[in-house]
Parts: C-alpha cells; sequence; structure tokens
C-alpha cells in the first residue's frame, strides 16, 4: 500500500468517525482531566466501557477472511462477533443488580432497556445490513466508496449471545474483584 493509500485510508476512517473524535476533543479541551477521575471510580461506567473495549477488540480476531488475516478495520465498524451493543447492555444491567440488587428499580430499567438494544441489534440491524448487501449488488459501480455500503451491521443470535456473556463477565470482575 502506498503512501496516498494510507492518507486516503486514514482520512476514510477519520471522516466516518469525525463526530466521535470532535466530540472527544472538545471533552478533553474543555474539561481536560477532571472527567477522568469520576469515571474511574464508577463501575457501571468502566464496566460498560471495559465490555465495549473488549468486544471491539476482539473483533478483528474472529472476523472471518480467506486468507486467515488479522482484519484490523474490524476495531472500529458495526456488526461481527462479538455484539459490543449487547455487551454494554449485559454489563450495565449486571452491574446495576450486584450492586443494587436483583428486584431494585435501576436493573429493571436497564435491563428493560438492554433487552430492547439486543432485540434491535438482532432483528432492525441485521435486516438493514441484508438491504444493504442487495443495494450494493443492484448499484455496483454507481456509489462504490460510501461509508454507508458497509457489510454486516447487524447481529446473529449467536453474535448477540456471546456479547451478552462478555458484558457479564466484565461487569462480575469490576463490581465484585
Amino acid at each position: 500500500m502506498t503512501v496516498g493509500g494510507v492518507v486516503t485510508r486514514v482520512w476514510g476512517i477519520a471522516r466516518r468517525r469525525a463526530i466521535y473524535i470532535v466530540a472527544l476533543v472538545s471533552m478533553v479541551l474543555w474539561g481536560g482531566l477532571r472527567f477522568l477521575p469520576p469515571i474511574v471510580h464508577d463501575r457501571y461506567i468502566l464496566s460498560s466501557l471495559l465490555s465495549m473495549i473488549c468486544a471491539q477488540g476482539m473483533k478483528p480476531f474472529t472476523a472471518r477472511t480467506e486468507s486467515n488475516t488479522i482484519l484490523w478495520s474490524r476495531i472500529t465498524q458495526c456488526g461481527g462477533m462479538p455484539s459490543s451493543h449487547a455487551a454494554v447492555a449485559a454489563a450495565l444491567a449486571t452491574s446495576l443488580g450486584l450492586e443494587y440488587g436483583w428486584v431494585s428499580p435501576l436493573f429493571q430499567i436497564a435491563a428493560v432497556l438492554g433487552g430492547i438494544v439486543i432485540y434491535d441489534a438482532i432483528t432492525l440491524r441485521r435486516v438493514v445490513g441484508e438491504h444493504t448487501r442487495v443495494l450494493k449488488e443492484r448499484l455496483q459501480g454507481v456509489a462504490t466508496d460510501s461509508y454507508l455500503w458497509e457489510d454486516g451491521v447487524g447481529h446473529t443470535p449467536l453474535e448477540a449471545s456471546v456479547g451478552l456473556l462478555l458484558g457479564i463477565l466484565c461487569a462480575v470482575l469490576v463490581v465484585r474483584v
């Protein structure tokens, strides 16, 4: 890959993730490091962040390729094994359940909203991914270099289940250990 290809690739990733980059830079510039201590001491946010980092970090190694190479680009993409949506939802609900009890209103709200997130990741986002594949085939050659044409937007039930187990494990590690 040439230098121009690398720059083009980095620019494409940055353009797709521009909102996240701008939000992170503005938060750091505005607040500095005063946001860091509350996040480190908040076990619920910490377990959710840990589960998201673990789930996204596992995606390059679980992506299927024909040449058995590691796809580092999968670390920032949606879809794939395991589901980071399910991991974050399960980690938040589990950490609240471990701390406040399984019958507390906080756990019940987190469990219901987590169920909605996981259901959405399995059903609606999966259908959107299939529609994207069909549109990509029909519009081949017309719009090839668009970030809207990413494959694998949704999750299978297996991917969501692994994400769910990963989230529970991360919450138990953060809250109980």
